[in-house]
Formats: C-alpha cells, structure tokens, sequence
C-alpha cells in the first residue's frame, strides 16, 4: 500500500510538472487549436485518453518484457500515461467563448 501511495504521488505531480511545462512550451493559440481539432468534445478526450493509455501502456509492456526490466512496468507505464495526461489537460482552454482580455 506504501509504495501505490509514492507512486500515486509522483505521478501527480508528473502531471503538474507536464501540465506546466506543455502550456510554457506551446503557445496558447497553437493548444486552441490543437484543441479544436482532435479534443473538441468530451467523449473525444475520454475516447483518446483511453486508446492512448492502452498504447502506451501495451508497448511499454512489450519493450519492458524483451529487456527483461518487466518489474518496473508498474512505476514506468503510469508515468508515461501522466505525462499524456498533462499534455492534453495543458491544451484545455482556460478561457471561454465570451471572455475578453480587454476591459471595457
């Protein structure tokens, strides 16, 4: 239960870490409009999550499987999958359609 609680720890803040540095690196309109393309609707980001977890997670176990490192799937998959995480919450719109910047 002690080692489940480190890495669920880590692996929040792996994804605040991604979180943070994805919306530094790619500029706001750039995330909108990767955003609009692929994650447009809910369904959309549930849908992607999952078959991006599965794959990352299935290729993880492969390559960990042929170097003989298969302990460390547990630590290693979900870290992957969070740093995923972090990117795709990075490209959310933290503003809505009626939101100005400029104050009238």
């Amino acid at each position: 239960m002690r080692n489940f609680l480190i890495t669920a720890v880590l692996d929040i803040i792996l994804i605040l870490i991604s979180y943070y540095l994805f919306r530094a690196v790619i500029s706001g309109p750039t995330r909108h409009k990767i955003y609009e393309k692929y994650l447009s609707s809910f369904a959309k980001f549930v849908i992607y999550i999952f078959i991006a977890s599965a794959l990352i997670t299935g290729i993880s176990a492969l390559i960990l499987y042929k170097t003989r490192y298969v302990v460390y799937l547990n630590v290693i998959a979900p870290s992957l999958v969070s740093i995923l995480v972090g990117f795709i919450i990075s490209l959310v719109p933290t503003r809505g359609a009626g939101d100005n910047k400029e104050k009238k």
